[in-house]
């Protein structure tokens, strides 16, 4: 064996580095230690993951509870207002008592629909716009029918794509 002035193993004509002389163990504890050890970084990393967007979950849930709260008291700031600019118009008027509003008029119905299908779509307008919410008619909307484009080729669009896949230049 002999070493020339870097400290490089010389093989004959070869230049070996010490790095490549050491061997790698083969020993079960070395083994299990490391694999024990790639596990146990990759869970701390999936924990961390999960702390961190909990976090940020939590950080954003509580941004928009507060601008919740900040609509709801400028909602009631506005209502609060209006109150008190009707209250003193009342007060200055003393109009006679307002009868009960009218109810709402039954929607009209086309033939051919069946009380079910009025009392969903009722349901889902009721959902969307809120109580207040009036259904004026329901009648059922034409099927219109796509346009389909025609085939000149007379070929299935598949077999066309093959076609021009298997014959494109190379």
């Amino acid at each position: 064996m002999f070493y020339n002035n870097n400290n490089h193993f010389i093989m004959g004509e070869f230049v070996v580095s010490p790095i490549l002389l050491i061997t790698p163990s083969t020993d079960g504890t070395f083994t299990a230690t490391v694999v024990i050890a790639g596990i146990v970084v990759v869970m701390a990393v999936l924990i961390l993951m999960i702390a961190i967007f909990q976090g940020f979950g939590t950080a954003v849930s509580k941004s928009e509870e507060k601008a919740k709260k900040r609509a709801m008291k400028k909602q009631a700031k506005m209502l609060e207002e209006t109150d008190m600019i009707s209250f003193k118009k009342k007060k200055e008027t003393k109009a006679p008592v307002a009868a009960s509003p009218a109810p709402a008029p039954a929607p009209v119905v086309e033939s051919g629909i069946s009380g079910e299908i009025v009392a969903a779509i009722a349901a889902a307008v009721a959902v969307s716009e809120g109580e207040g919410a009036v259904i004026q008619s329901i009648s059922a909307a034409p099927v219109k029918r796509a346009l389909r484009k025609v085939n000149v080729s007379g070929r299935n669009p598949w077999a066309q794509a093959a076609v021009v896949d298997n014959t494109r230049p190379f």
